[in-house]
């Protein structure tokens, strides 16, 4: 973003940047930066709280009426992150492999019934934000479960959608249950802290236990688009349980 801000610059508009790591924006130096001491994918501080969003915003246009640059500012205010991690990030420990995977069925059942049970707080949610972030996938959410249990069995199901093959079909898949799960969790018991919506879906639900079998079956699959998939994008980052991977700092740079 930082030499993209000087791309567009060239071009005759102006920019502002917001980032976390402040060793990049130092380096690059775009034309004007607002260092934010946030966990990493809160660009805007404080979920559903518009009133500290827009401080967040104004700060940045505010650099606007910087006369010369490169300008970088500190936001005032540091949302910490908790125990040196950027949020909840899966345990080692946790990885599963294939001969620990069992029964897929009876699994598949486990998470049908927690998708049934998480439908009206998901419902209820979504009409009290007004929008979801479900529904990349196209897919009725009831039918996601069984979509990514076709994988774990070895089979490659059909995409329901056109132009849309089955693997990057499953990525959305997976996107859409996780962002379910999720946003059920968040208006049932108001909770907006990732680490603990992060140790609940996948240490706790069986939606979790689910995709982390994806990964294991996936990850000795001899399509390579699919394990390059599941490699980068599919399961949530793996940090070790007592902090960040070694040759990482505590802001994950």
């Amino acid at each position: 973003m930082c030499g993209l801000a000087h791309i567009f610059e060239s071009q005759g508009f102006s920019t502002v940047l917001v980032g976390f790591v402040r060793e990049h924006i130092e380096v690059i130096k775009p034309p004007r930066g607002l260092w934010l001491n946030f966990p990493m994918g809160r660009p805007m501080g404080k979920p559903n709280d518009p009133k500290y969003q827009k401080k967040v915003i104004r700060a940045a246009f505010n650099l606007l009426e910087a006369k010369s640059g490169p300008v970088l500012e500190d936001f005032p205010d540091e949302i910490p992150v908790k125990h040196g991690r950027m949020g909840y990030a899966l345990p080692v420990d946790l990885v599963t492999k294939v001969s620990e995977i069992g029964d897929v069925d009876q699994l598949l059942e486990e998470v049908e019934a927690e998708v049934s049970s998480l439908h009206s707080a998901y419902v209820s949610g979504k009409a009290f934000r007004g929008r979801t972030t479900v529904g990349a996938s196209e897919m009725p959410i009831k039918e996601l479960p069984n979509f990514i249990a076709a994988f774990v069995k070895g089979q490659k199901p059909n995409s329901p959608r056109k132009g849309v093959t089955a693997i990057p079909q499953l990525k959305l898949v997976v996107e859409d249950l996780n962002a379910y799960y999720t946003e059920a969790r968040m208006y049932e018991d108001n909770i907006d802290d990732f680490e603990i919506l992060g140790k609940w879906f996948w240490e706790e639900s069986k939606a979790g236990k689910l995709i982390l079998a994806l990964e294991a079956v996936s990850l000795e699959s001899e399509d390579k688009v699919l394990r390059q998939i599941v490699e980068m994008s599919l399961i949530t980052p793996r940090f070790w349980s007592e902090g960040p991977l070694p040759g990482t700092s505590a802001s994950g740079w």
